[in-house]
């Protein structure tokens, strides 16, 4: 097929998917898409041909009587259309179940319509009000981030955005595309000291893929290298700075605890010299956005990264640093580190204006070993994203917990399951003060040397557990004899149904197979070539979700919650050790240490 091709006024593109959001014209939700076409151009895509929604459970006959009155609702007072109520099916519990779906205009009134409802005397519970209006788009249309889609439509015009071509769709769908695009990625760094008790910016780094190297600061020396540029004040350094993104136009912006240090301050300075920080592909500042205790600095159309908070989150759980400074954490995934300066050196630098070209080289040396960083983390991210259907901007910044509760979300409206809802204030509160279940058992080392050790691992025991025993939240404690005499959990009364595969053991299920399929494909290519860093970064992107969600469980804040679930796979997984140690002794093997999932033994001696 073409790659874009026009007939009767319209076109058909192929294209990456970047970045998603929405805005609002005339009370009316329009999605945008940042995405990338095959010959690497920016293209915008604005889908008007989806609407919000959300569910309501009725109470048990009062379906159409509950239907007839959303119908007749007064819509005056929450400035919305209600453009359809129709009943369905969905997924509850493993049972199916009828539900009203009430479809409107405006996203953001979602909140205000389902106010009113919620009360009313027909109405058991309603569902899926709280997901963001983009968010809904992407699991509906079943659309993966940094994967490609097919766009129907026809080229509008688009004065407000810095990208190549605006379209207007009329379809998009996701497609099998295996095509490599060449992000321009550019990483950045700020230093401050303090002035007259004041935060004074003294130089910004910038460090492109595409080989460009900049220091901007304000203190003119001789003999300065090529790539420092000075400009008369901080104003103008932040001025410069938004300037060179504008003109290199990258699509990720890196940085290293930017989201914790480098935008706060740029932002706060930004707003004492009134300069908008419009760092986005279009013409809007940088908005500070809550998650939780963390705050994340977000931009339209380009995507900005912060490699601490996904070192933070998903990788110091496997490295050896305890501490993530960018220097030890250079030092452990790269081999180098930061070259050598204390804060103290850097003011007495800048305040006698002396060996300036050592703080340049510093400063820009950051910015280069973040790059060198992004090189090897950003695929990782694209990978995560790829498998839970959340943004690069949220699969960087998201914790084990909420990417296992986007991947299931993303598979319940696959498997027309009705997500449940996030838990109220009160309940999280009643699952905190919930007794700690039991964990895996773990066996003290045996003191000495050792030799002729063997080990026993269990491979991905405690998603081969959740997969071999169907745990899942609406499997537990069924109804049939069967499964109380053939699946029950040891030390507890507690079993699960056998009869039917739950949601979750299916799709862990699913993710053990493909991740089978992969590690035999990784085998026939080669390990310095791109297939294997994708194959190889999906693998582990599998494995993070298939391992994560047994801790999902028991995540106070988890959609689909269920201690007991949690503590039934711990339980399973004693058992399962403590049977493999009773096995090794009665061979005649000294057990040396057992712990989780492995269980170390020393051979005897003939």
């Amino acid at each position: 097929m073409d790659k874009e091709y026009l007939f009767s006024g319209k076109m058909k593109l192929r294209l990456l998917v970047l970045d998603a959001d929405y805005e609002l014209v005339e009370n009316k939700g329009i999605i945008k898409l940042f995405c990338k076409d095959e010959d690497g151009n920016t293209i915008l895509v604005l889908d008007k041909n989806f609407s919000p929604y959300f569910y309501v459970m009725p109470k048990e006959n009062k379906a159409e009587i509950l239907k007839e009155k959303i119908e007749n609702l007064d819509v005056k007072k929450i400035n919305t259309r209600i453009l359809k109520v129709e009943k369905i099916e969905k997924i509850w519990k493993g049972e199916k179940v009828e539900l009203i779906k009430i479809i409107i205009d405006n996203p953001r009134r979602i909140p205000d319509v389902r106010e009113i409802i919620k009360e009313w005397e027909e109405v058991e519970e309603t569902f899926e009000y709280d997901i963001v209006f983009y968010k809904r788009y992407l699991l509906d249309k079943q659309i993966e981030p940094m994967s490609w889609v097919e766009v129907e439509g026809r080229e509008i015009e688009g004065k407000k955005h810095e990208i190549e071509k605006v379209i207007e769709a009329e379809s998009i769908k996701p497609i099998n595309l295996e095509k490599e695009i060449n992000f321009k990625v550019l990483a950045f760094d700020t230093e401050w000291i303090e002035e007259n008790n004041k935060s004074k910016l003294i130089m910004i780094s910038l460090v492109c893929n595409d080989k460009t190297k900049k220091v901007l600061t304000s203190c003119e020396w001789e003999k300065k290298p090529e790539y420092v540029e000075v400009l008369k004040n901080e104003k103008e350094m932040i001025e410069r700075f938004l300037e060179i993104v504008r003109e290199k136009d990258p699509d990720f912006l890196v940085g290293y605890n930017s989201d914790g240090f480098d935008f706060p301050k740029l932002k706060s300075k930004a707003n004492e010299l009134k300069i908008q920080l419009n760092l986005g592909r279009e013409n809007t500042p940088i908005r500070i956005v809550r998650r939780g205790r963390i705050s994340s600095a977000k931009m339209k159309g380009r995507v900005h990264i912060d490699l601490f908070s996904f070192i933070d989150h998903i990788l110091s759980a496997s490295m050896k640093s305890e501490v993530l400074t960018l220097d030890e954490v250079a030092q452990e995934l790269l081999g180098i580190g930061k070259k050598k300066m204390e804060y103290k050196e850097m003011v007495e630098i800048w305040s006698k204006k002396e060996q300036l070209e050592r703080l340049a080289e510093y400063s820009l040396w950051d910015s280069e070993l973040t790059l060198k960083l992004s090189d090897l983390i950003l695929p990782q991210i694209f990978a995560l994203s790829k498998l839970t259907g959340l943004l690069a901007f949220d699969a960087s910044r998201n914790t084990y917990s909420q990417l296992v509760e986007a991947f299931y979300m993303r598979k319940a409206v696959e498997d027309n399951v009705l997500i449940p809802n996030r838990p109220k204030t009160e309940e999280i509160e009643k699952r905190r003060i919930a007794p700690v279940y039991k964990g895996a058992v773990v066996i003290e080392p045996k003191k000495g040397i050792h030799e002729n050790i063997l080990v026993f691992d269990f491979r991905s025991l405690y998603p081969s557990i959740i997969v071999s025993h169907n745990i899942s939240p609406e499997t537990f404690n069924c109804e049939h004899k069967e499964c109380k005499e053939k699946n029950k959990v040891p030390e507890t009364k507690w079993h699960f149904c056998m009869k039917k595969e739950g949601f979750i053991p299916k799709h862990i299920r699913k993710l053990i197979e493909l991740r089978k399929e992969i590690k035999e494909k990784i085998k026939k290519v080669k390990k310095d070539s791109s297939e294997f860093v994708q194959l190889n970064n999906l693998s582990q992107a599998i494995k993070t979700i298939a391992n994560a969600s047994y801790g999902y469980f028991g995540f106070v804040g988890a959609r689909w919650y269920k201690r007991e679930c949690g503590a039934s796979v711990a339980a399973w997984g004693r058992a399962y050790i403590r049977q493999i140690i009773e096995m090794a002794k009665k061979e005649g093997f000294e057990v040396i240490y057992g712990d989780t999932d492995s269980c170390f033994v020393k051979i005897r001696e003939s």
